[in-house]
């Protein structure tokens, strides 16, 4: 059986995501991965904290280094919890600590882990009110490995939803979340289909999609769903579930049309907060 070697699990020292800790915990126990805890800064994070201006409008620097000390403190802190679960669960894990570029420092350690588990709203910036934060986003284009991109709290994932088009990067998308995830026989999984073609009820390379997806599991449900709206619907049908499903997108990548495409699916699952989203591109 494959195994998940190495998990990065993406952290700001500011505010330690629950979420990516726990799902970071399961994963570990559950394939025998060892996790990298990633804790990143940004100089744009940090140089001017809120409520550091003076009377007179200009930087009160005095202030500054007090905040300065404050954030120090909750980083150590942060660390200080996360070794305490860790350490409890009884996994492998060891502690980067990056003080360069947050994003440069994620792409690039990225390139050397089998999966990178960030909380969808990691922001790593003081004025970033985008809903997914521009950080993720810029994650997801240039990530040099998949990406699981986690809500608030973690929940059982009860279903697997494979978001399929017939094109490459759908089926990539597939094959790696399978590399990653050996499924048990009993996993649900559901392959769907979003179309705008009113004429068409059939899956493109249906034949070819079949015979992959037999090798790998047991439990499968074809849906086609027509709407003229495809991120809006994809969405809505997870959301009128009564199972806790985990989706797998293709994607996000390329200046194309392609691209818009699917980064408007992703972007809406994230932005809704409610199911783990598991992203790859070649």
């Amino acid at each position: 059986m494959y195994r998940m070697n190495k998990i990065i699990a993406a952290l700001d020292g500011l505010k330690l995501s629950e979420s990516t800790v726990d799902y970071s915990v399961y994963l570990a126990k559950t394939y025998g991965a060892h996790i990298v805890a990633t804790f990143l800064e940004d100089i744009a994070y940090h140089s001017k904290p809120v409520g550091t201006q003076g009377a007179d409008g200009y930087t009160d620097w005095t202030k500054m280094d007090d905040l300065i000390e404050k954030e120090n403190q909750l980083k150590a802190a942060s660390i200080t919890k996360l070794q305490a679960r860790f350490n409890e669960a009884g996994i492998h894990y060891n502690i980067h600590k990056e003080k360069t570029l947050a994003i440069d420092a994620l792409v690039l350690e990225s390139c050397y882990a089998d999966l990178v588990i960030i909380d969808g709203d990691e922001r790593f910036a003081n004025a970033d009110q985008s809903k997914p934060p521009n950080f993720i986003k810029s994650l997801l284009s240039d990530t040099l490995s998949p990406v699981l991109v986690v809500p608030p709290a973690r929940t059982p994932i009860e279903k697997i939803v494979f978001a399929y088009d017939g094109s490459p990067s759908s089926v990539y998308a597939i094959k790696q979340f399978s590399y990653l995830f050996p499924a048990s026989e009993e996993q649900e999984i559901e392959v769907l289909m979003i179309s705008n073609d009113k004429n068409s009820n059939h899956f493109p390379n249906h034949h070819l999609l079949k015979e992959l997806l037999r090798r790998k599991y047991t439990k499968i449900k074809e849906t086609i769903i027509k709407d003229e709206e495809t991120g809006e619907a994809l969405l809505r049908h997870l959301q009128e579930s009564d199972r806790q499903s985990l989706v797998v997108l293709g994607a996000y990548q390329r200046s194309s049309f392609s691209r818009w495409l699917f980064q408007s699916k992703a972007d809406l699952l994230i932005a809704a907060r409610k199911f783990p989203v598991f992203i790859a591109h070649t």
